[in-house]
């Protein structure tokens, strides 16, 4: 090993442990606002409930408690939990880049569409049960490629990849329905949507809507916490989220990561979109990506982009959005109540996390002018 690959690990090292005590030290801080934006969320949506002359206590028991009640009811979660947690893992990668993939919806449709295209074609009628794993991996590459896009253009041009990635979602969302409508539309049906699958995902227990997806969702947990955890690539994205001047000075070429990131993302998010049309709704139709871009960030965000908190907080959005239903039949109230929730939860811990940094600055601040 030369002197130049010594000091480029060592420097590696002692950026990493300075980065792993930075995080150590609010952690607690981040687990406090995180509960605190919780609990806020829950009691500004108490309010607006009892407005409407709702009870909050029999809304919020549809909503957190009935989905786990019975063995049927944790299944219609976990078909919700499958994408929530896909996108949410899917832009931690890119959330730790210091990135915003806020294209999940997109992406999505790019990996249903490429599901679709395998799974009605002749090639997969031919394919038999490999055309799912196939039609994965086509819906994976689309997803990568729409993804790449916007990490294309914020590599050469630099780019608000946040802007890029919405717009693509509204380009998607038209390219799906173009592809319902026209090439890809069931001849026999009179409305727009695919023919069925020739293979769907099996399911895993009789009597229970939940499918092997679940087991896709599990595995790409454990890839992404290999990833980030075990790998030097996963270590870099780090670094390259923690500091990018330091990232440059170890090697860390940012255009290049930068690209990369957000084509591993959108592997992740385009196999969301496979798996819902080949594990759900066994077709393609409009609509189907629905809110999961969105609630996938918001996972991110709420379980902090480590493995086991982004797990956690898509289960508990997946409750939300499953419960959601029965709560707009019992209560009256709209399922669109749930995405106030999210949107609430989003804005009390980007305030929370501004008030940690906030003073942090104005103490560094006074220190350099003393």
């Amino acid at each position: 090993m030369g002197q130049t690959e010594k000091t480029q690990n060592r420097f590696d090292a002692a950026v990493g442990r300075k980065l792993d005590q930075l995080r150590q030290q609010s952690f607690g801080r981040k687990i406090g606002i995180i509960l605190l934006s919780i609990v806020a969320a829950l009691a500004i949506g108490a309010i607006f409930l009892a407005v409407l002359r709702v009870n909050p206590l029999s809304a919020y028991y549809y909503l957190l408690i009935r989905p786990f009640r019975t063995f049927s009811s944790i299944g219609e979660m976990s078909i919700k939990l499958v994408p929530i947690l896909l996108v949410g893992i899917g832009v931690s990668f890119t959330f730790r880049a210091k990135l915003s993939n806020l294209g999940g919806e997109g992406q999505m449709c790019l990996g249903a569409i490429g599901m679709t295209l395998i799974g009605t074609s002749a090639l997969g009628q031919s394919l038999g049960v490999w055309s799912i794993p196939v039609g994965m991996a086509v819906g994976a590459l689309f997803g990568a490629l729409w993804a790449g896009i916007a990490g294309f253009v914020k590599s050469c041009f630099r780019a608000s990849e946040i802007i890029t990635t919405l717009l693509l979602n509204y380009i998607a969302v038209q390219l799906l329905s173009w592809c319902v409508y026209y090439p890809l539309r069931d001849p026999g049906g009179n409305i727009p949507q695919s023919a069925k699958l020739a293979e769907t995902l099996p399911k895993l227990f009789e009597g229970s809507r939940m499918n092997t997806g679940i087991l896709i969702a599990i595995a790409a947990v454990i890839v992404y916490a290999v990833v980030i955890r075990r790998t030097r690539f996963g270590y870099r994205i780090r670094v390259l989220g923690g500091s990018v001047p330091a990232a440059e000075f170890g090697g860390v070429n940012r255009n290049r990561y930068y690209l990369i990131v957000m084509m591993l993302s959108g592997i992740f998010t385009g196999i969301a979109g496979a798996v819902e049309v080949a594990g759900t709704q066994t077709r393609l139709l409009e609509g189907l990506a629905g809110s999961y871009g969105f609630t996938g960030v918001v996972a991110s965000l709420l379980g902090m982009m480590h493995p086991v908190g982004v797990t956690l907080s898509s289960i508990l959005l997946a409750a939300l959005n499953s419960g959601a239903e029965t709560m707009q039949v019992k209560t009256g109230v709209s399922s669109l109540f749930v995405n106030v929730l999210e949107a609430l939860i989003v804005l009390f811990i980007l305030l929370g996390m501004s008030y940690i940094s906030g003073p942090r600055k104005k103490r560094k601040s006074k220190e350099v002018a003393v």
